[in-house]
């Protein structure tokens, strides 16, 4: 308002200072043709007064003079001109020359053809009834007002600068009681009469929006609780499906922020073939339910159509753990029924055929031979589903003390070098002392089933070397020179039954669930696995754990 108020005086000063100036400009421009004509007179008097006694035209022939002269006789021929010659032209037409031999003083502001500009000129009757005639062109005058035009601007551009202040002050001074208004308490205000009215509305407004205001902030309040303290997701959405409350859950599930979601329709945040069903379902049959899939996670989603007021609620929980323990128990079930299914009618087959006689007394041993190693290998099979039943639930007995990884590797390989000679492969260990926190004996089957997958997987006369390096991180490293591993495979070698070649892996008596018992063990003690294979070339199997603390 006050900038406003200021650029309005400002423009009313250079309005009137304008027209202050064009008024000026006209009086200065009459007051300039007066002058002239003043000029004009003052000089016909002295080229009277240069002729008395001489010849006119030798007198006038000599005279030096920026205006025009004109000598006329009285039947309005032109006997000398000093700007123009041979004048043929009667000049008893001319309104001064016809005053001037009437009364004796002529004067014309008119356009002249001779000159070709806008003259004023000046007629004096002679004594013998001849007449002397001046001229000067009007814009003359209009240099004297061309002269002071610059002194006009250069004023009024002075009068608006010293107005600036004086107009800043006054409207400062008008609009300080209404910028002086407390609007939180403009009671305390000092102000002239005619502002009470305005005053006293103000606190009334005041006193009802902070009513309002509370209780709007109370309900915000428990909504934020409510919205914020669920886990699910919660949607509402406008008629238009535009969403115009979401919670922290339903942004993280959708990845998207609050300030993004707000205002914008479903779609646009989301626009997978899930969603759109649920959309779609709600439209027309007020309710809907589905499964949404993002980010490797499962959301399931219940939507509700409001009537009144007109709009949609809908609901998010995360069901991924459900989703895949689901999926889990059912390839666990199926795997391990599939695995134990193998050695058990392998040892039934044998079994049934020793007890009906059908096997010769010199077959006996190799059969006995097979149904041990068949009961050996449903053994190992139900140890390491028991180990994994256990990492599963958190490993509850382990212990957490300081052990040498070192130490534990080196076990390992003592261990497994017997095997490895017989599978004609040469076990290297090397490395320096290091140190972790966790359980000895998971550690233990951590190293053994990694140096036994490089030993059963390598090629004839093929090596392992195995390393631990100590330092801010603890290092161990497994590598071997065996088949390797296709990069299709590695992402899931680590899943509990996977295997990567079941025929070969069935041959060297793998369970399948190895590497993801060193999966689990790692995680136990917060370690971190990479692979590295090449198939034909040899595997690469790294894990890093963090260093033990002496005040851990």
């Amino acid at each position: 308002m006050k900038k406003r108020i200021f650029i309005g005086v400002v423009l009313l000063v250079v309005v009137f200072g304008a027209l202050a100036s064009l008024l000026s400009a006209a009086v200065v421009s009459g007051v300039s043709m007066d002058q002239l004509s003043r000029h004009l007179s003052e000089e016909a008097r002295l080229i009277q007064q240069r002729i008395q006694g001489q010849e006119v035209l030798d007198a006038l022939k000599g005279l030096a003079t920026p205006s025009r002269v004109t000598y006329i006789q009285p039947d309005g021929k032109v006997l000398f001109d000093n700007q123009a010659e041979d004048i043929e032209e009667n000049h008893m037409d001319r309104p001064e020359v016809r005053q001037a031999l009437e009364t004796g003083l002529g004067k014309a502001v008119r356009y002249s053809r001779t000159v070709k500009s806008l003259t004023v000129y000046l007629a004096v009757r002679l004594e013998d009834g001849s007449v002397l005639r001046l001229a000067a062109p009007e814009r003359a005058a209009r240099q004297i007002v061309s002269g002071i035009a610059p002194l006009i601007v250069f004023g009024m551009i002075i009068l608006v600068l010293l107005s600036l202040p004086v107009i800043h002050y006054f409207s400062a001074r008008l609009l300080r009681p209404l910028l002086s208004i407390d609007l939180e308490h403009p009671e305390d205000a000092r102000v002239s009469e005619e502002l009470l009215p305005l005053i006293r509305r103000i606190d009334a407004q005041n006193r009802q929006s902070a009513v309002q205001m509370a209780a709007l902030a109370a309900r915000q309040q428990e909504l934020d609780a409510l919205l914020g303290g669920m886990h699910e997701g919660f949607i509402a959405l406008g008629g238009q499906d535009e969403v115009i409350l979401v919670n922290a859950s339903a942004c993280a599930m959708l990845g998207t922020e609050k300030e993004m979601a707000l205002g914008r329709r479903m779609p646009e945040i989301n626009r997978s073939p899930a969603m759109l069903e649920v959309l779609e379902k709600l439209r027309t049959s007020g309710s809907a339910e589905g499964m949404l899939e993002k980010d490797g996670r499962s959301y399931f989603i219940s939507a509700s159509r409001l009537e009144d007021p007109r709009g949609a609620v809908m609901l998010f929980s995360d069901q991924t753990d459900k989703v895949q323990g689901e999926a889990m128990r059912k390839r666990f079930t199926g795997n391990v029924s599939h695995e134990l299914r193998t050695p058990l009618t392998t040892i039934l087959g044998y079994a049934e055929m020793l007890e009906k006689g059908m096997v010769k007394e010199e077959d006996l041993r190799q059969f006995y031979h097979l149904i041990h190693k068949e009961s050996s290998r449903m053994l190992a099979l139900v140890e390491d589903i028991l180990r994994l039943s256990r990492l599963d639930e958190g490993y509850l007995n382990g212990k957490h003390e300081k052990v040498s990884l070192y130490e534990t590797a080196k076990a390992a390989c003592q261990s497994l070098e017997l095997f490895a000679s017989e599978k004609s492969v040469r076990l290297n260990f090397s490395g320096t002392e290091a140190f972790v926190l966790g359980d000895a004996t998971l550690l233990g089957e951590l190293c053994s089933n990694l140096i036994d997958n490089a030993i059963k997987y390598n090629k004839q006369n093929g090596s392992v070397r195995v390393s631990v390096n100590g330092g801010p991180q603890i290092v161990l490293i497994v590598e071997d020179t065996g088949i390797g591993i296709a990069p299709e495979h590695q992402p899931r070698v680590f899943e509990r039954f996977y295997r990567t070649d079941s025929s070969r892996s069935k041959a060297t008596g793998g369970t399948g669930l190895g590497l993801s018992i060193v999966k689990h063990a790692a995680e136990y003690h917060h370690g971190k696995i990479t692979l590295k294979s090449r198939v034909g070339e040899g595997t690469a199997i790294t894990v890093v754990f963090p260093a033990y603390q002496e005040d851990a």
